[in-house]
């Protein structure tokens, strides 16, 4: 797409879905809702990505009402503070500070982890970056592709495969709207070509939602597979990578609450989604092609062989990062 191209289509999102993204759809949707409470008592859940906004709000929402959560991120002080707040909830936090952005990590979480505890019953791959300039692991990968897409696929399908989760559990992907803005292109998860960081999060959420159909498709069992997206969620992500949109946009976005609400919605009623295809936004599913030109790009087998040829590093490397 050329220069004018991108931000045609970048202006037609935006306006576009400014009134159903911010808060006023969430408020909206909400007043025709019946009232509930949440009961999670007796299940174990993992939530990725759980410091900090929405995925510190479900976790937090999560064993208030009754969940054994398994809290994982980067920031050991963050995650500790949240455990701390959660001790006179109903059900408990346990922190697991660890670098999903490293394939190692992945693999320290399955086999050290979720080996030793029960199997899950909801699994929430929240992790994400958006980054405003390039960045490589230490494992040689590109920082948002592995943190975005590569590490919780590896993280799901292991799961699935080595019995971590239970045969009713619900896996709910965090993605984004902003995937509407482009297809599925497997060269552009890891491109430093030109970067721009809203773009390559755009592509590696595409690929996020590409991948909950093919897992709707093929995992079978009463498994759950979904992929939603919050809405505009002032978070300290967005107000850190998109600053110029947090600035302009902050008396309109939604709080962490509103943007959790949809992944603890489908934990509770687990809604049978018959068509594979489709992404939840406040509590309802909706198609996941918006835009001109999103349903060209790449098939999805060319994304399957990318995956499986990154998500492979050597012994040594799994050790120097152990």
């Amino acid at each position: 797409m050329s220069g004018t191209g991108d931000l045609l289509q970048a202006t037609r999102f935006f306006v576009g879905f400014l009134p159903s993204f911010t808060n006023l759809g969430y408020l909206a949707r909400r007043s025709l809702w019946q009232r509930e409470t949440w009961d999670f008592s007796g299940q174990n859940w993992l939530i990725s990505g759980a410091s900090t906004g929405i995925g510190r709000e479900i976790a937090r929402q999560a064993a208030a009402a009754g969940a054994s959560v398994l809290a994982v991120a980067r920031s050991e002080d963050k995650l500790a503070q949240l455990a701390e707040e959660a001790e006179n909830l109903p059900g408990s936090i346990h922190a697991i500070p660890l670098d999903l952005s490293l394939v190692a990590s992945t693999e320290e979480l399955i086999s050290r982890v979720l080996s030793q505890r029960p199997a899950l019953n909801v699994l929430v791959n929240n992790v994400g970056v958006l980054l405003n300039t390039p960045s490589t692991t230490a494992e040689g990968l590109d920082t948002g592709f592995a943190t975005n897409l590569l590490n919780p696929w590896l993280l799901t399908t292991q799961a699935c495969q080595r019995g971590l989760l239970t045969d009713d559990a619900s896996v709910i992907h965090m993605s984004s709207g902003g995937m509407y803005n482009v297809p599925l292109s497997v060269p552009a998860l890891e491109s430093h070509e030109n970067y721009q960081g809203a773009l390559a999060y755009a592509y590696h959420k595409r690929a996020q939602v590409e991948l909950n159909a093919y897992l709707r498709r093929t995992e079978g069992g009463r498994r759950q597979h979904y992929v939603m997206h919050p809405g505009w969620v002032d978070t300290p992500g967005v107000e850190t990578s998109l600053p110029d949109f947090h600035r302009v946009l902050k008396p309109l976005l939604r709080n962490a609450p509103a943007g959790a609400d949809t992944a603890l919605w489908l934990a509770a009623h687990r809604p049978d989604q018959r068509a594979p295809e489709g992404i939840w936004f406040d509590r309802a599913l909706r198609s996941s092609h918006a835009l001109p030109g999103s349903r060209q790009g790449d098939d999805l087998e060319a994304l399957l062989a990318h995956l499986e040829t990154r998500g492979h590093i050597s012994g040594a490397e799994q050790a120097a990062f152990a």
